[in-house]
């Protein structure tokens, strides 16, 4: 039994031990004294104290001056420190305390391995023996076995390896996560607690090679007990030296890395894992939905919390560089953000799981990181490009190519100074990184843009021609073509730096689309067919074996697009044959950040390639159509449903039973609501706008072939399939309509003349919209006026109803060939469309609304009852006649619900004053933001689709939907149903009505109805062009002629390049100069008698126009009289010429047959045979090549898959 300590003796050695704890060394000097005086027994814990004051002393001392003589002295403590331990029997606290002073003395020396010889072999084992029985642990004692651990552990990573550290380091850890006193700890007790968890952080990241020896989630708890002490109040604490800060900043950027890594393994959070006990789960493991998406939130939290904390201490220490250096870590942070952004935004993970804002919320806060790290970095390259990147996934592309022009501008300018110097810039990209941006920017401006923008790609194009020519060796063909040998070049230089093969291949890829992009939509005609075989020349060089890309679904698809524009058919379906075929499908899948990877089979399950291959199917059906092979084009736009082996795959389950039909969900209770909304969704609810938008084009292309193969009333009956198709992939178009309430007062129509048919012949394109008023707004139809602005009218969107037509008078029908001159039309039988129109629009075309104290009501509509299994019956002799597979996309049936909403004028020129200030600014003016904008350089990078506003993203809803309505309504006309023809233009009406509006809303300007965005959506103006058109072929096809030109001339003053209103207008104008047709309408009181729908508010509406036109025309004026009729013939012959010559110039026009035959007739007519014959042998050629549907249905992308 030890000698027991006097009161005293038991004041100093507290004293001592706090002064220890706190680090007040020079204090212990004297305690230590008065330790001796009245516990001499105590030697060992005397002399500990003394020793430690002195290596604490030395420790603080800067290296140069820590002088050889210091460590002389330090090394002389050795021999007496031995001797105390060994000497030390009674207090086994003073002897452990002795060993790890010693075990300090050697590190501090500088002798890592006499270090770990001195201190305890085994921590856990010395700790619990010092705690046996009911004596606790000194408050030293518990420093000291942190500082031995922390001691040992880094002499074992300089001596042996980073496993024994870690099981060193590991070894403490029980008891610092039984240690809940943080906050009040002593500084020693943090102090060597921060650095032995940094430590241990450090070697437990997972992104290095160290951490490979750590599992995850033991790596995931060390970073969450680091967390837990920092949240203690380290945070807070004053960093010593810049040493500290730095280290501090590493363990957090090791936190950091570690979670991107489990991020990046698309590993999750297990429902039964806890703080400090975290469990992991392989993605091969499911969980339920709930279960699944609170893992997916907490795991996104941590993210968001480690990332807030190491940004602010990043941001905080680091200092602007000068103009010659770059912050290496403020770039590398970037890096390692943008890499989670792709995972978070990639296909893995839905917006649900994001937390507020989802995708778009992390983009935005993915921006703001970039902006401020490029406050702390000069001319950083690699921030322009991620600016580019991020700025073009949030559709802001007006600032991501600002973004992109600086990031061109400063590589320049570097590689210019690096030529000049011999010194390469290190800050700058490499060539690889450099080609693959430009690539990305290409793809960018074809895929979302549209003249402009095609014209800068073309530029972009030409850059990275002129380079690789400059930089790479010359390439030759196996077998090339005498074009290609035109434009192969043999005096290319060798670069400098090597470029990887599969960046060459990438980059020759953009080169081809831009060319072919440039081909579709430049006006100069005559450099267009050499401007496509340059396309297809680079395009076949990106597929060169030697660049190890020659499967690329993206080029083979790009190329087979140029060959079927320049009517090369077989060398086309050579070309798709080959996408399609095993070849191109390597056994890879895409990771979580949207990767090419060779394992796993998350492939499988998002069905990635079946996604891609739709539009390649589709181009495979328009080329064999083009070849007449209708029934093979048929059943290739049924296997790009078929090939997602089971219709569920694609539309989800349950897809065909009553639970998807709205009035039936109307009736459920909420338990059985919320069930039908957890089904299992499809992967078209995964799909993005332009994937679904492939989906309805091939579906319309599958109906035109119908209708060729079968009749027009067999496609007629299968229409609601399309309009069931949008709903489903769509939704209702209703449901993001801005709601607008109208002014109390209208807005009278402006004042002008009506116009005549002399009018009509001589009106410049600059009066785009004195036409408006010859077709003034229909209270019984909706068919008003084109220009809300001018008469206040009731603008509803449609809803989409699906019916099925059990009319006897159903199977008879008109076959139509679709202008194609392969097969001749049958014989029709026309029906009175009146009955025929009041089944539809009680089913199809009508919505039904209810307005209640303002707010508007939407109700669901039901869909047809004689629906068996998602499919309707058929009814038409026709079908009976051609039995035709189940169409998988006809099997989804889905009704949308619809409401009318009043509308207010949209004020054109209303005073800035009168117009409410913008969201969010009441007080404040609106900035423009001037913020800089970035693509991903790596080549197998799959980049996020853009996420448009909400504006832009109904324009191309609407859009889409407007050229379905105009779809079935040709198709109704071909049938001779005018009647359900002129309801599904009224239907597309109301949907352009509600757009303009909504585009009147956003913008005072009328340019904006002028401007169709990005995105591949159409302009207010077009849209009008469309409508207008559509009614006038059908007024064509009703024998009037005049009011079908009125139309027509509608649809040229809103867009002057409308291709179909050209022709139109242009064969009427050639009809009245060949006396086809009179120069002027016959008088109206004639003309009721003779229609079949005496009611019909379309034809009657357009009578009026025409008795206005035929009035204004016959009004006495010195014009009349001086004007004679051959005058007229012979304009209206010239006007026609030029509206035609123009056309066929530009990219809309150069490849429609229709408008060259009517070119012919032109230079018939005015005597140039032999350019008539030139003319019509083109027609001929573009004819033994025309497919069901224009090459442009394919994709909405153009060449970009």
């Amino acid at each position: 039994m030890g000698i027991q300590e006097s009161e005293k003796a038991l004041r100093y050695i507290a004293q001592l031990d706090d002064s220890r704890c706190n680090g007040r060394w020079q204090d212990v000097p004297e305690l230590a004294r008065k330790i001796e005086k009245h516990a001499p027994h105590r030697r060992c814990l005397a002399l500990t104290a003394r020793s430690e004051t002195q290596v604490a002393a030395y420790s603080t001392q800067r290296p140069s001056s820590a002088t050889s003589t210091n460590s002389a002295n330090l090394s002389k403590i050795i021999p007496s420190l031995l001797t105390a331990i060994e000497e030390e029997t009674d207090h086994a606290q003073d002897a452990f305390q002795a060993n790890i002073c010693l075990g300090w003395l050697h590190f501090i020396l500088d002798e890592p391995g006499l270090a770990v010889a001195r201190l305890p072999k085994d921590f856990a084992a010395a700790i619990s023996s010092l705690s046996r029985g009911e004596k606790k642990l000194d408050v030293w004692t518990q420093v000291c076995f942190i500082k031995g651990a922390y001691l040992k552990g880094f002499s074992q990573e300089k001596t042996a390896s980073a496993v024994d550290a870690l099981a060193t380091y590991n070894a403490v850890l029980p008891f610092l996560s039984s240690f809940n006193t943080w906050s009040s700890a002593s500084p020693q007790f943090r102090l060597w607690t921060e650095r032995l968890l940094g430590r241990l952080c450090l070697l437990s990241d997972q992104s290095t090679s160290s951490g490979l020896a750590v599992e995850s989630s033991h790596a995931l708890r060390t970073f969450r007990m680091w967390a837990r002490f920092w949240e203690a109040g380290v945070e807070t604490a004053t960093v010593d030296n810049p040493e500290t800060g730095r280290l501090r900043r590493l363990v957090w950027k090791a936190y950091y890395d570690t979670l991107s890594v489990i991020l990046q393994r698309d590993l999750r959070y297990s429902p039964a894992s806890t703080s400090l006990e975290p469990e992991l789960l392989d993605s091969s493991e499911k969980l339920p939905a709930e279960e699944h998406l609170n893992s997916r939130i907490q795991q996104r939290a941590e993210l968001k919390r480690v990332e807030t904390t190491y940004e602010g201490l990043l941001l905080k220490e680091t200092h602007f560089p000068k103009a010659s250096e770059s912050n290496v870590e403020i770039e590398l942070w970037v890096d390692a953000v943008m890499n989670n952004w792709k995972v978070l935004c990639g296909v893995l993970w839905q917006d649900e799981e994001l937390g507020e804002g989802g995708k778009e919320g992390v983009g935005g806060g993915v921006l703001d990181i970039l902006y401020r790290a490029a406050t702390k970095s000069f001319h950083s390259t690699k921030i322009l490009r991620h600016l580019f990147t991020v700025h073009t996934s949030l559709a802001q592309f007006d600032l991501a190519f600002k973004a992109y022009d600086s990031y061109v501008e400063i590589v320049s300018r570097g590689k210019d100074r690096a030529e000049k110097s011999g010194e390469e810039d290190l800050s700058l990209d490499n060539d690889d990184t450099i080609l693959c941006t430009a690539a990305e920017a290409i793809r960018i401006l074809c895929r979302f843009g549209s003249y402009r923008e095609a014209e800068k790609a073309r530029d972009i194009g030409q850059s990275i021609e002129r380079w690789l020519k400059q930089h790479t060796p010359s390439i030759s063909l196996s077998s090339p073509t005498p074009a290609e040998k035109d434009f192969a070049k043999a005096s290319e230089e060798p670069t400098k730096y090597k470029i990887s093969p599969q960046t060459l291949a990438v980059a020759y890829r953009a080169v081809g689309i831009s060319q072919a992009q440039w081909a579709r939509v430049t006006y100069d005609a005559e450099l267009r067919t050499s401007i496509q075989t340059q396309a297809v020349y680079y395009l076949r060089k990106a597929l060169e074996p030697k660049f190890e890309d020659s499967h690329s679904l993206e080029t083979l698809y790009a190329l087979g697009l140029v060959l079927a524009e320049m009517r090369d058919v077989a060398g086309a379906i050579k070309i798709i044959k080959r996408a399609l075929s095993p070849a191109s499908n390597p056994d890879s899948s895409i990771t979580a950040d949207g990767l090419i990877s060779d394992e796993g089979s998350v492939s499988s399950i998002e069905f990635t390639r079946e996604r891609k291959l739709i539009p390649i199917w589709h181009l495979l059906a328009l080329l064999l159509s083009a070849r007449s092979d209708f029934s093979t084009a048929e059943k290739s736009c049924e296997a790009a449903f078929e090939q997602f082996e089971d219709p569920s795959n694609l539309f989800g389950k349950n897809e065909n039973t009553k639970e998807y039909r709205s009035d039936h969900l109307k009736n459920l209770p909420a338990e059985s609501q919320e069930k039908a909304s957890n089904q299992p969704k499809g992967i078209v609810d995964r799909m993005e706008t332009f994937e679904k938008n492939g989906i309805v084009e091939i579906k319309m292309t599958q109906l035109a072939l119908i209708e060729i193969l079968e009749g027009t009333n067999a496609a007629v009956d299968v229409s609601d399939e399309l309009l069931a198709l949008y709903a489903r992939l769509f939704g209702d178009p209703v449901a993001g309509q801005i709601k607008i309430q109208l002014p109390t007062t209208p807005i009278p129509p402006p004042k002008s003349a009506a116009g005549t048919i002399k009018g009509s012949i001589f009106r410049p394109r600059t009066s785009r919209r004195s036409a408006e008023k010859a077709f003034p707004a229909a209270t019984n139809t909706s068919i008003a006026s084109s220009r809300p602005s001018t008469v206040a009218t009731q603008a509803t969107a449609p809803t989409i109803q699906v019916t099925d037509e059990d009319s006897p008078d159903h199977a008879n029908g008109h076959h139509h060939s679709l202008n194609h001159k392969h097969h001749a039309e049958s014989p029709t039988q026309k029906r009175s469309g009146s009955v025929k129109l009041q089944k539809r629009s009680a089913n199809s075309l009508r919505r039904r609304s209810e307005v209640d104290d303002g707010m508007v009501e939407t109700k669901k509509n039901e869909i047809d009852k004689d629906i068996t299994n998602g499919k309707p019956r058929r009814h038409s002799s026709t079908r009976e006649k051609s039995p035709r597979r189940k169409s998988i996309s006809g099997s989804v049936r889905k009704s949308t619900e619809g409401s009318t909403q009043p509308l207010r004028p949209v004020a054109h020129n209303m005073p800035h004053r009168a117009l409410p200030p913008p969201a969010s600014h009441s007080k404040q003016q609106p900035h423009q933001d001037i913020r800089l904008p970035t693509p991903s350089p790596d080549v197998a990078y799959t980049s996020p689709e853009p996420r448009f506003t909400v504006l832009q993203e109904r324009r191309h809803k609407i859009s889409l939907l407007v050229k379905v309505w105009l779809f079935i309504s040709g198709l109704y006309t071909r049938a001779g149903m005018f009647d359900d023809a002129k309801g599904a233009i009224e239907e597309a009406v109301k949907l352009v009505e509600s757009l303009e509006l909504e585009v009147a809303r956003e913008s005072s300007s009328s340019k904006a109805f002028a401007n169709q965005g990005w995105g591949g959506g159409k302009s207010v103006d077009e849209l009008w062009g469309d409508v207008w058109s559509g009614r006038g072929e059908l007024l064509q096809s009703q024998s009037l002629p005049h009011e079908a030109m009125t139309e027509f001339e509608k649809a040229v003053s809103h867009f002057p390049d409308h291709a179909l209103a050209i022709v139109g207008l242009s064969n009427i104008l050639f009809d009245i100069y060949c006396k086809i047709i009179p120069p002027e309408p016959p008088q109206v009181t004639g003309v009721s008698s003779t229609l079949s729908t005496p009611s019909s508010t379309l034809l009657s509406t357009a009578q009026a126009d025409a008795k206005k036109l035929y009035l204004a025309s016959s009004a006495p004026s010195a014009e009349n009289q001086t004007s004679p009729p051959e005058l007229n013939r012979l304009a209206a012959r010239d006007r026609a010429h030029g509206l035609l010559s123009s056309l066929t110039k530009l990219g809309s026009g150069w490849d429609y047959s229709e408008a060259w035959f009517a070119l012919a007739r032109s230079y018939e007519e005015c005597g140039q045979v032999e350019k008539a014959k030139e003319v019509l042998w083109w027609c001929v050629e573009l004819e033994d090549t025309h497919p069901a549907r224009k090459w442009g249905s394919v994709g909405v992308g153009g060449f970009v898959l």
